[in-house]
């Protein structure tokens, strides 16, 4: 007799595994994740097509389950990216607690296909459970000084960043 696992048969069993794989709902309780996995929804990207345009104001957050997309950033009339989003990684986090303005555009590099994590039902889960709501809260704050570190590493200096200051200081 064999033991070896059955992958995911259908599309909310997928959705359910990728959300427990997910740092950001680590914590969360399998029954309301069991509940979010249905309201989620795929959209497929072609090469070029954009996932979000810089100065949308959106509620949802992503997950990358196929392809890859470039982050770009445009000012006046110069346009640059500022990198790649790779499949597994979820971005655009904040918009699950308030509907954000979009600071970049996230556009497909290669076919790709997101996992979209709507913010209201989101934050009405997390109501329900606030043990689940503060570890949720944690994980994105440790999200934002992991990439605010990585920045000032990149940056090598205060000196050298052009906001002189981070966005923990905040």
């Amino acid at each position: 007799m064999e033991t070896s696992q059955k992958p995911p048969s259908c599309e909310y069993d997928q959705n359910l595994d990728l959300l427990l794989k997910a740092e950001i709902f680590s914590k969360v309780p399998l029954e309301r994740l069991r509940s979010y996995a249905l309201l989620v929804k795929r959209m497929h990207y072609q090469v070029g097509e954009h996932v979000f345009h810089q100065g949308d104001i959106d509620n949802k957050a992503y997950l990358l389950i196929e392809g890859s997309l470039s982050v770009k950033h445009s000012y006046v009339d110069k346009s640059s990216t500022h990198g790649t989003i790779t499949q597994g990684r979820i971005f655009g986090t904040l918009a699950l607690l308030a509907d954000t303005e979009r600071l970049f555009s996230v556009q497909a590099i290669t076919a790709a296909m997101c996992l979209i994590l709507p913010r209201p039902k989101g934050l009405s889960e997390l109501d329900k459970d606030p043990e689940s709501a503060k570890t949720f809260l944690k994980i994105i704050t440790d999200r934002i000084t992991h990439w605010e570190k990585n920045c000032l590493v990149e940056a090598a200096s205060i000196e050298s960043c052009p906001c002189k200051y981070g966005v923990s200081l905040i």
